[in-house]
C-alpha cells in the first residue's frame, strides 16, 4: 500500500470544479482507493485527500476562510439546501475519522474510472463537481 498525504492546502482550490469528490470511513479502505485510482491513470499528485481537524479547516464548512469549500458554501446557500447538506455529510465524515477524496475528472471516462477505484476502497457519497451542478455517482 502506497502512502497517503492529507490536507495539502497549498493545492486546494476553492470550488471543486472538474472534481469527483467521496467519503471514505476506514484508512485501509482509503489506502486501497488511492491504490487503485493510481492504477487506473490518475496523477497522483493531483489527489488531495482531507483528514482530520485539518482536513475540517481546509473543508470550510461555513465559507469564512479561505477553505476548499468557502464558495461552493456560499454559492449552494442562495440557491438550494443541497449544498449546505452535502458541506456538512463531508465535515461530518471528517469529525468521524474519514477520509474525503477529491480528484480530477475531465471526462465521463475519467468519471467512470475513478467512481470504480473509489468504490474499491468501498467510497460512500461520491459526488461529481462540475460548473453548475453536481452529479451523485
Amino acid at each position: 500500500m502506497r502512502e497517503m498525504y492529507f490536507n495539502k492546502p497549498d493545492r486546494l482550490m476553492t470550488y471543486p470544479n472538474q472534481r469527483v469528490c467521496a467519503i471514505i470511513d476506514e484508512r485501509d479502505d482509503a489506502s486501497q482507493a488511492l491504490d487503485a485510482l493510481i492504477k487506473s491513470g490518475a496523477n497522483e499528485e493531483d489527489i488531495e485527500i482531507l483528514y482530520g481537524k485539518e482536513g475540517i479547516d481546509l473543508l470550510d464548512p461555513k465559507g469564512t476562510g479561505r477553505g476548499f469549500f468557502s464558495k461552493i458554501a456560499r454559492k449552494f446557500q442562495t440557491f438550494s439546501e443541497m449544498g449546505k447538506t452535502m458541506i456538512r455529510m463531508y465535515e461530518s465524515a471528517l469529525r468521524r475519522g474519514g477520509y474525503v477524496f477529491v480528484v480530477p475528472s475531465y471526462s465521463d471516462a475519467d468519471k467512470e474510472a475513478i467512481r470504480k477505484s473509489l468504490t474499491r476502497g468501498n467510497a460512500h457519497e461520491i459526488n461529481y463537481f462540475s460548473t453548475w451542478f453536481v452529479e451523485s455517482m
